[in-house]
């Protein structure tokens, strides 16, 4: 409300008020009442004006000329017209004691006119009291609607706001919006409305019963809220009262006075005013019940009330939680002592961290971090500790902030001459890396930081000047450096080998794969590894139970093994965290809404739920089939990341690399990792070390070019047909001197000693070149191999019904073509399932060639063939798997 509307509408509101006192000048009764609510309208807009142009407007309007003509008119005017309609005239005899002699001329008709309206003055009036009383209730109670605009409570903060505002870090909200004070607001405002209403028209005992119930209503209303604020922190922030409250207190007072005076019908008044006190005290606060969730055993209750990525607290204030991960924002003590602090975006570049106290969130530092935002790990001694960077290859480090700084820069921006990152004096850097960095906390008080290839696990005391992240190295087994890796105090662990892929090691125990085997499809199962999950975050709590979470419904693996659904279904988790307390923190967005949940019991119950089904046949992975080849499995030290020799079109000089890269060997022989030229459309191994490539040329009209690298040169290739205008390789497979690549539209381009293109029907979902000239392609349910003349040969598949592959005892026509499919070093069509190795022989013969109990890795990423070997990528990790 900016006040200038009623700041106009004064002036003609003066001009009514005139016109409508002549119009009633014969009926003195109706003059009255007129007089009597132009005051109070006047006195409203007058009010009205006030508040917009001096306490909603900029700093200066209090002084300024215009605001106080207009305000000094209008309360003139209210005056003027409360004056004239209080005012009563003495009453003159009737009959004097010396009539005067009558005039033997009769009365014209001015004369007869004015003396009945002198004789309606004197039979009008009442007494002035009680006149008095109605005005001053009136007043009060318009007062009192208009002390809802006022500021009701105010929110000291100076770390956010600053000096921008009429009140430098000053947070103010009016009545109307604090959500636990709205119905005593409405009910306050009916009220008024009634006090108003009778204190014009109504009899005097039903004006002082409204009065009553109106003041003790607003009293002790107001008083009891003022009695829920929370304390303010030791640097000055929290909330106060506002001066709406206190003139709202005023006001409620007066309207006790009033109804009370004169004393007569007290116990009516008594009543109104015992119903008033009770109404005040059962308004809804910050401790009401409706902010007390219903805590049922194993089922999650709402932690924090987000709503389209803000949180409002307790007392309605709404905080920004900007970041990508709910629980980035939200953390507490590191030392486990009570408390909550939460991280919140205030700005595109900018946030602000919050203590969280009984609910309620009140700011503390105001951060400066450019595009990316921190994660908050903890608070200790007084200093946050946060992961500041960490996009792409940008710079990351974490930083000990102190608690008493108002702002601070950790945007990692700027370096000193020394090579180092500038922030806010005061601000300590513990630790640094370039690379992406993801950061979570356990529940044995420790903070996971991975990315890159490099995870650390940093006991929470550790935190501190002088920390070496070299000492804090983590590798449970394969797949671990550069992913998350979750423990519990027991020793429990767990951590991600793949994208799918999830794996757990119990004390005395082997590693046994979790997630990222079972076939597509299968429910959630008493097995988890029989189970299709995606597993989106994970967590292993206090006594050693894993808690999973994703698209699927949110479950938990109990020390048995058995893996049990929360009671409470819960889907679409984000992320997961397990307490030291024993609770577990879920983030979860339904509907595009961040919530924050808390099982308070979670691992003191887990063994109590039910567990799921059993898994079914085709779905169960706890008795994997047996290889007919003995194979050895070893970790293949750092694989290097090279750039390719040459040039996207096979020439010699660098290609633009991208960001996809492949097995290969160099010039050298030696296994390296080489970059794919960002133009490239389509690539594949070609099982020798070699790698292809196609691209397109530059000829016109354009056509497909096949580059194929080995040892450094290359030979090229070209597709003697013109390309589509959209063409685009969709996928591609090699081996040796032969490519494949699938260009859409059913149609094929294949490449050797020439090129030519080929014809097939149906859905493509996997490609294989097999070194005889024969092309595998998996079309819908079934795979068929292709000759370079066009004939084709079922070889597996038709009419599936999820089998996986090595499934024995069923017909090949019902097993799943669902994997990795790829040409072995034998040059026959194989595949891998995420646990086995099968190859196909022939039409419907199906032999398993190698499984886990042969070192199988279980649910790697890619595989790449290179001679006799076979490369698993588990994460950053390569496994090579060869014969014994």
């Amino acid at each position: 409300m900016h006040g200038r509307g009623p700041a106009l509408v004064l002036p003609l509101a003066l001009v009514l008020v005139v016109l409508a006192d002549r119009l009633w000048a014969d009926k003195v009764a109706a003059r009255r009442q007129v007089r009597g609510w132009a005051a109070l309208g006047l006195g409203v807009l007058t009010a009205v004006v006030w508040t917009g142009l001096v306490v909603q407007g900029r700093s200066g309007c209090a002084t300024s000329p215009a605001v106080i003509g207009v305000v000094g008119s209008g309360v003139l005017a209210t005056a003027i017209c409360a004056h004239w309609a209080a005012r009563h005239e003495a009453v003159a005899e009737l009959l004097p004691e010396r009539p005067e002699k009558s005039s033997e001329d009769p009365l014209n008709q001015s004369e007869l006119r004015a003396t009945f309206v002198q004789l309606c003055d004197f039979v009008a009036p009442g007494t002035a009291r009680r006149t008095v009383a109605a005005l001053l209730s009136a007043v009060a109670a318009a007062l009192l609607l208009l002390s809802t605009l006022l500021p009701w409570r105010e929110l000291v903060d100076p770390v956010a706001l600053g000096p921008a505002g009429a009140e430098a870090g000053l947070l103010r909200s009016q009545l109307w919006e604090l959500p636990y004070a709205l119905t005593w607001a409405a009910l306050v405002a009916l009220l008024a409305v009634v006090v108003l209403a009778t204190s014009i028209t109504g009899p005097a005992l039903v004006r002082r019963t409204a009065a009553a119930l109106t003041g003790a209503l607003t009293v002790t209303g107001t008083l009891h809220s003022l009695a829920q604020l929370p304390p303010r922190l030791p640097d000055g922030v929290g909330y106060q009262p506002g001066l709406g409250v206190w003139v709202g207190l005023g006001l409620g007072v007066l309207l006790l006075v009033l109804a009370l005076l004169p004393l007569r019908q007290v116990l009516v008044i008594c009543v109104a005013a015992v119903l008033g006190l009770v109404g005040g005290l059962l308004v809804p606060d910050a401790a009401g019940t409706s902010y007390m969730p219903e805590v049922v055993p194993g089922s999650p209750h709402r932690l924090l009330n987000l709503n389209g990525g803000q949180l409002e607290d307790q007392l309605g204030m709404r905080v920004a939680i900007g970041t990508s991960d709910p629980l980035d924002s939200i953390a507490g003590n590191l030392d486990g002592s009570p408390g909550e602090w939460l991280l919140g975006r205030t700005g595109s570049e900018g946030s602000t961290v919050f203590a969280y106290v009984d609910g309620v969130a009140l700011p503390q530092v105001a951060l400066s971090h450019g595009t990316t935002p921190p994660a908050l790990l903890g608070v200790a001694d007084h200093r946050m500790l946060l992961l500041a960077g960490g996009a792409s290859d940008r710079p990351w480090a974490v930083l000990s902030v102190p608690l008493n700084l108002v702002s601070a820069d950790i945007s990692l921006s700027h370096q000193d001459p020394d090579g180092r990152y500038y922030v806010t004096p005061g601000i300590e850097i513990l630790a640094s890396g370039t690379g992406p960095a993801l950061t979570h906390r356990n529940a044995d008080r420790s903070v996971v930081i991975w990315g890159g290839t490099s995870t650390w696990q940093i006991p929470a005391a550790a935190l501190k000047p002088g920390m070496k992240l070299a000492d804090y190295l983590v590798n449970p087994g394969p797949g671990a450096p550069g992913n998350s890796v979750s423990t519990g105090p027991d020793g429990t662990v767990a951590w991600r080998t793949s994208q799918t892929g999830l794996a757990l090691r119990r004390p005395g125990s082997g590693a046994m794969q979790v997630t990222g085997v079972a076939p597509a499809g299968c429910p959630l199962s008493r097995d988890a590894a029989s189970s299709s999950l995606t597993v989106e975050a994970f967590a292993v709590d206090v006594r050693g139970n894993l808690w999973l979470g994703g698209s699927a419904q949110t479950a938990v693996i109990t020390p048995d093994g058995v893996l049990r659904p929360l009671p409470s279904r819960v889907a679409g988790v984000d992320s997961i965290e397990a307490r030291p307390d024993g609770s577990v923190v879920l983030g979860v967005s339904p509907g595009g809404g961040d919530q924050v949940l808390v099982v308070p019991d979670a691992a003191a119950s887990a063994a109590a739920y039910p567990a799921a089904d059993e898994p079914a046949a085709r779905c169960d992975r706890r008795k994997p089939a047996g290889g007919s080849t003995s194979y050895r499995a070893a970790v293949v030290p750092q694989v290097p990341l090279v750039e390719p020799p040459v040039t996207v079109e096979g020439q010699p000089g660098k290609a633009v690399p991208g960001a996809n890269s492949q097995l290969a060997l160099d010039a050298a022989g030696r296994l390296v990792r080489m970059r794919l030229p960002n133009a490239a459309h389509a690539w594949a191994p070609d099982g020798l070390g070699g790698l292809w490539w196609t691209v397109a040329s530059r000829s016109k009209p354009s056509t497909e070019l096949g580059v194929h690298l080995v040892g450094g040169h290359a030979t090229v290739v070209q597709d003697s047909l013109p390309s589509a205008p959209e063409q685009r390789g969709e996928s591609a497979a090699a081996a040796g001197e032969l490519l494949v690549t699938s260009i859409g539209g059913g149609q094929y381009n294949l490449y050797g000693p020439g090129a030519k293109r080929l014809q097939l029907n149906g859905k493509l979902r996997a490609l294989v070149q097999l070194p005889a000239g024969a092309v595998a392609a998996v079309l819908g349910e079934r795979l068929i191999q292709v000759e370079r003349d066009g004939r084709e040969t079922v070889l597996l598949g038709g009419a599936s019904t999820g089998w996986p592959v090595s499934a024995a005892g069923v017909p090949a026509a019902e097993r799943t073509t669902d994997g990795t499919w790829f040409a072995g070093p034998d040059g026959r069509p194989w595949v891998y399932d995420g646990v086995h190795l099968t190859r196909v022989d022939g039409p419907g013969r199906v032999t398993v060639v190698a499984g886990p109990a042969d070192g199988v890795p279980q649910a790697a990423d890619d595989l790449t063939v290179i001679g006799e070997a076979l490369y698993f990528e588990l994460g950053h990790d390569v496994i090579r798997l060869g014969v014994r």
